[in-house]
């Protein structure tokens, strides 16, 4: 008999929306609640789930996401999993401000910034930069 080890419950499921379109994403978050920019310029800023999740679309993908709503998660290297991405050695660390993983999964960089008591305020995801014009 085998034992199944619990996958960690997601906070923000990243591959799911990254450098997906406004409506993929709307799939995966809901339809979001603000926008900020016409949809036919190059960057738009959606927010979802009561402003919780902030993406930014460049030229009509998810290039940036920036979580808000941390559920009081603990200021830790073990975030990347709750963010369905692959456990990693951080690139850099400064132990209570942030911690950033660079080249992860495809994405740029992914940045935790610590809040009080030793959570997270805010995780910011680079999926891609915006091209130079």
């Amino acid at each position: 008999m085998t034992r199944c080890t619990a996958l960690p419950r997601l906070v923000l499921n990243v591959p799911a929306i990254a450098l997906k379109s406004p409506e993929e994403v709307a799939n995966v978050l809901g339809p979001p609640e603000r926008t900020n920019g016409a949809q036919l310029t190059a960057n738009v800023r959606n927010r979802y789930q009561r402003g919780s999740v902030e993406v930014v679309f460049v030229e009509g993908k998810a290039s940036w996401i920036k979580l808000f709503n941390t559920r009081s998660l603990q200021f830790s290297k073990e975030i990347l999993p709750k963010l369905g991405l692959p456990s990693a050695k951080p690139t850099y660390v400064n132990s209570s401000h942030v911690m950033s993983w660079s080249n992860l999964a495809n994405l740029q960089e992914v940045s935790v910034y610590g809040g009080e008591n030793g959570t997270i305020s805010s995780i910011l995801i680079c999926v891609r930069p915006a091209q130079a014009a």
